[in-house]
């Protein structure tokens, strides 16, 4: 997520308790199948390769790739999720390099085989000229030769008020999600209403998303300095469809093969 686009950490409430809202989620079928788009594009990741895991988070997805041998440097600008990231690699005795960095302004060596972005975090950044700054941003990490994949909610999904859901009834934690979409900007507000494990009083946090048509992003990609770029059903190898609720997109350097 870019502090450019939310006004202060609408994560840092939750950070603790994220985990456990994400249990369902079978992150080591994400890693594997970010490596099989890897391989589709030509691109092996192998153990020794440098991974770039923007968004982190809790460190869920950084963690599985560096399990599969790779280097991986974690980049939110959360504080409070990368400390919960830490400590998770702490206790797994895993070396991950962990940075507080905005998405569209960090900078580093220009070493990384692979670049990811998931969980529809780059639906965070509201503003389209940020959205390119965080592609220029992200292609310049890259070696030569590198690829960037990652995924987002569609227009379809924000239109349909997928956000608005609420949690089973004896979950540990207990959520209550409205969203309402402004068709003229394309952007959800999610009003988020949390009651904590053994607490009473309600968090309540308010999440932003943009939806971007394909035709966007795919301009946005090429000004930012990638080609060769391909979509996919999520979770699936197949093209997107006009019911598609998520989209991977990976993307290649435009100095690489077929870019």
């Amino acid at each position: 997520m870019s502090r450019r686009t939310q006004e202060g950490d609408p994560f840092a409430a939750i950070a603790p308790h994220y985990d456990l809202l994400m249990a369902s989620v079978p992150y080591h079928l994400w890693a594997e199948y970010v490596t099989r788009l890897a391989a589709l594009a030509e691109h092996a990741i192998l153990p020794g390769s440098k991974v770039l895991d923007l968004a982190t988070g809790t460190g869920s997805v950084a963690l599985e790739f560096a399990a599969r041998g790779c280097i991986v440097t974690g980049v939110d600008c959360s504080e409070p999720m990368l400390a919960e990231a830490r400590r998770k690699a702490t206790e797994r005795g895993v070396a991950l390099r962990l940075l507080c960095r905005d998405v569209c302004d960090f900078k580093l060596p220009s070493e990384f085989d692979l670049a990811v972005c998931l969980y529809d975090s780059l639906n965070y950044i509201v503003e389209s000229s940020a959205l390119e700054l965080a592609f220029a941003n992200i292609r310049s990490h890259l070696k030569p030769d590198g690829i960037f994949i990652f995924d987002v909610n569609t227009v379809r999904a924000l239109e349909a008020e997928l956000f608005t859901q609420r949690s089973r009834p004896g979950a540990p934690l207990q959520y209550d999600w409205r969203s309402k979409y402004d068709a003229r900007t394309r952007i959800s507000r999610i009003s988020m209403s949390f009651v904590l494990p053994g607490a009473r009083e309600r968090i309540k946090i308010v999440h932003r998303q943009r939806a971007y048509t394909d035709t966007e992003l795919r301009a946005l990609l090429e000004a930012a300095g990638f080609g060769g770029v391909r979509s996919y059903e999520a979770y699936q190898t197949s093209p997107p469809g006009p019911d598609s609720d998520r989209v991977f997109y990976v993307a290649r350097s435009a100095t690489t093969r077929g870019g």
